[in-house]
């Protein structure tokens, strides 16, 4: 964006400019750069104004600023681009003003869409706190994803134990968002606290899933649903652009692998592990080499069409999920452990 700005021509500014201010001389055929090369030079801030419903909008507001002396007054030109928020009008049907407003020095243009002004990244807490954290949620991943992921039908329990301690560790952080996220100062002790006590309970949790097989069976496999259901999500789902198409295909991946586990148990426990553990490799891996976006906000720029924006290294991620999972699978059902069958007259 910013290149464009910088490298409009002053012949098509001026132009457009004229339709507001009859007395613009003859432009010049070069072209204007509407900011200086820094950084600095380039400003965004949030913005609002009285919608067409009398409801406050919001939006954002990016301005290039410095750019070459004016014709007209001899002063710094500047570009602004305002970008409102509009839910209600699909990416695919943006709004665009085609004539610049302002005056020849400083025009502006205005975007209204679903996209742009709206807020489509996430900036909870939560997913600041983990961040910090990454370097060593990372190693953690790849380790525990690759075992999980290739042995998880042979260390039935450990896996089972897993299970139970991610539940309660998500468990502590969503309802430590949900109660305290927008209601204290202090978020950062909060947040360890609810952390470290998931942890603590993950662990008396995990012990338990792990004596009682079938039960924890069920919860890993709950595990690995999910795991599924966002790699569904961010491979094709995320076309019909709905909400309520993203948790409802992860709520019925959660419970049909869980049902699973007591028709199919094997069956059950090879395909949960190996999304599990493949997603586990694949997040810790994006640890260390970044371009990835967590689920939540990717779901958010998928649905609101903003392609363009998301980063093409993070497609490959989402290969990754698919290729360690299958590979997960084809490994664990190859090897499993099977049933020593003897003849019956050396029983």
């Amino acid at each position: 964006m910013s290149e464009a700005a910088n490298a409009t021509c002053a012949n098509d500014a001026y132009a457009i400019g004229s339709t507001l201010s009859p007395d613009v001389i003859e432009p010049p055929t070069d072209c204007v750069s509407y900011s200086a090369a820094d950084k600095e030079s380039i400003q965004a801030e949030t913005i609002t104004r009285t919608g067409p419903t009398g409801d406050l909008q919001t939006g954002v507001s990016i301005t290039y600023m410095n750019g070459d002396a004016c014709i007209l007054t001899g002063g710094p030109t500047s570009f602004k681009i305002n970008s409102w928020c509009n839910p209600d009008i699909a990416a695919s049907d943006t709004i665009y003003s085609y004539i610049a407003l302002g005056d020849q020095c400083n025009p502006y243009v205005e975007i209204e869409s679903s996209i742009g002004g709206c807020d489509l990244i996430s900036n909870s807490p939560i997913w600041a706190y983990l961040d910090k954290a990454e370097p060593y949620f990372g190693i953690v991943g790849i380790v525990v994803g690759f075992i999980v992921c290739f042995y998880g039908l042979k260390l039935l329990k450990p896996c089972l134990f897993l299970g139970g301690l991610l539940s309660c560790m998500a468990a502590g952080l969503l309802f430590c968002y949900l109660i305290y996220a927008s209601s204290i100062d202090d978020f950062t002790s909060t947040f360890y606290y609810f952390l470290g006590g998931g942890f603590v309970i993950g662990v008396i949790v995990g012990w338990l899933l792990a004596r009682f097989v079938k039960v924890g069976a069920a919860v890993l496999a709950g595990w690995g649903g999910f795991c599924l259901g966002i790699i569904l999500n961010e491979a094709f789902l995320f076309r019909f652009e709905y909400k309520w198409v993203f948790w409802a295909s992860i709520i019925v991946c959660i419970i049909g692998a869980a049902l699973l586990t007591f028709k199919l148990f094997e069956l059950s426990i090879v395909l949960s592990t190996a999304f599990l553990g493949a997603y586990l490799m694949v997040r810790g891996v994006s640890c260390y080499a970044g371009h990835y976006y967590n689920e939540f906000t990717m779901v958010k720029l998928l649905q609101a069409g903003a392609f363009d924006q998301i980063d093409p290294f993070y497609w490959c991620y989402v290969g990754g999920f698919v290729i360690f999972g299958g590979i997960g699978i084809f490994i664990q059902w190859k090897y499993r452990p099977q049933e020593k069958k003897t003849h019956p007259y050396h029983s």
